[in-house]
């Protein structure tokens, strides 16, 4: 599979929906950052009157690695993880105002892996709740796509995340026929 096609497609996938930032052409390392925000409200007689409301928030790192090892996985993971938590803001949270939920993602293109990085991107398990979930959650997804086999591995709470870029190298494959 090509790199640069396959990322400018999902790069172009996630733009419908999240904020785009590109740090150009890098051999390795955050090639691209994704946010979005998501409000959920119940309103009552009009629109002005919330009775609820509940924000979710999605952080997407994209990373490039040639050959994705154990201590480079667990690292890439680290980083993003130490990048997206502060990005909580939990000091808004009100009874009108509610922070349900924030997915970090952390989503590495790898030309080959080792099996040990395939074991850290798998077993990652970093949850939080805030105030025995009063306050929401927060899950890591990890995903890792390879260009030589076109397989992606993820984390338990990634499943979703490995299913959308299923779904764009599927669309790419079908593209280059």
């Amino acid at each position: 599979m090509n790199y640069n096609d396959f990322l400018t497609q999902l790069l172009n996938g996630y733009r419908n929906n999240y904020d785009i930032e590109e740090y150009g052409d890098r051999k390795e390392g955050l090639i691209a950052t994704a946010h979005m925000h998501v409000e959920e409200y119940q309103c009552a007689v009009f629109k002005e009157c919330k009775m609820w409301t509940a924000d979710a928030d999605e952080y997407v790192y994209i990373y490039r690695v040639q050959r994705l090892d154990a201590e480079s996985a667990t690292r890439i993971i680290n980083e993003t993880h130490d990048d997206g938590m502060p990005k909580i803001d939990l000091d808004h949270v009100s009874f009108k105002n509610q922070h349900m939920c924030t997915h970090l993602v952390a989503l590495i293109i790898a030309d080959e892996a080792d099996a040990e990085a395939i074991k850290v991107i798998k077993k990652c398990k970093i949850y939080k709740n805030f105030m025995f979930s009063l306050k929401g959650w927060m899950e890591m997804h990890t995903a890792l796509i390879t260009l030589g086999d076109n397989k992606i591995y993820h984390n338990r709470y990634g499943k979703s995340t490995g299913d959308y870029i299923k779904m764009h190298i599927d669309h790419y494959m079908a593209k280059c026929k």
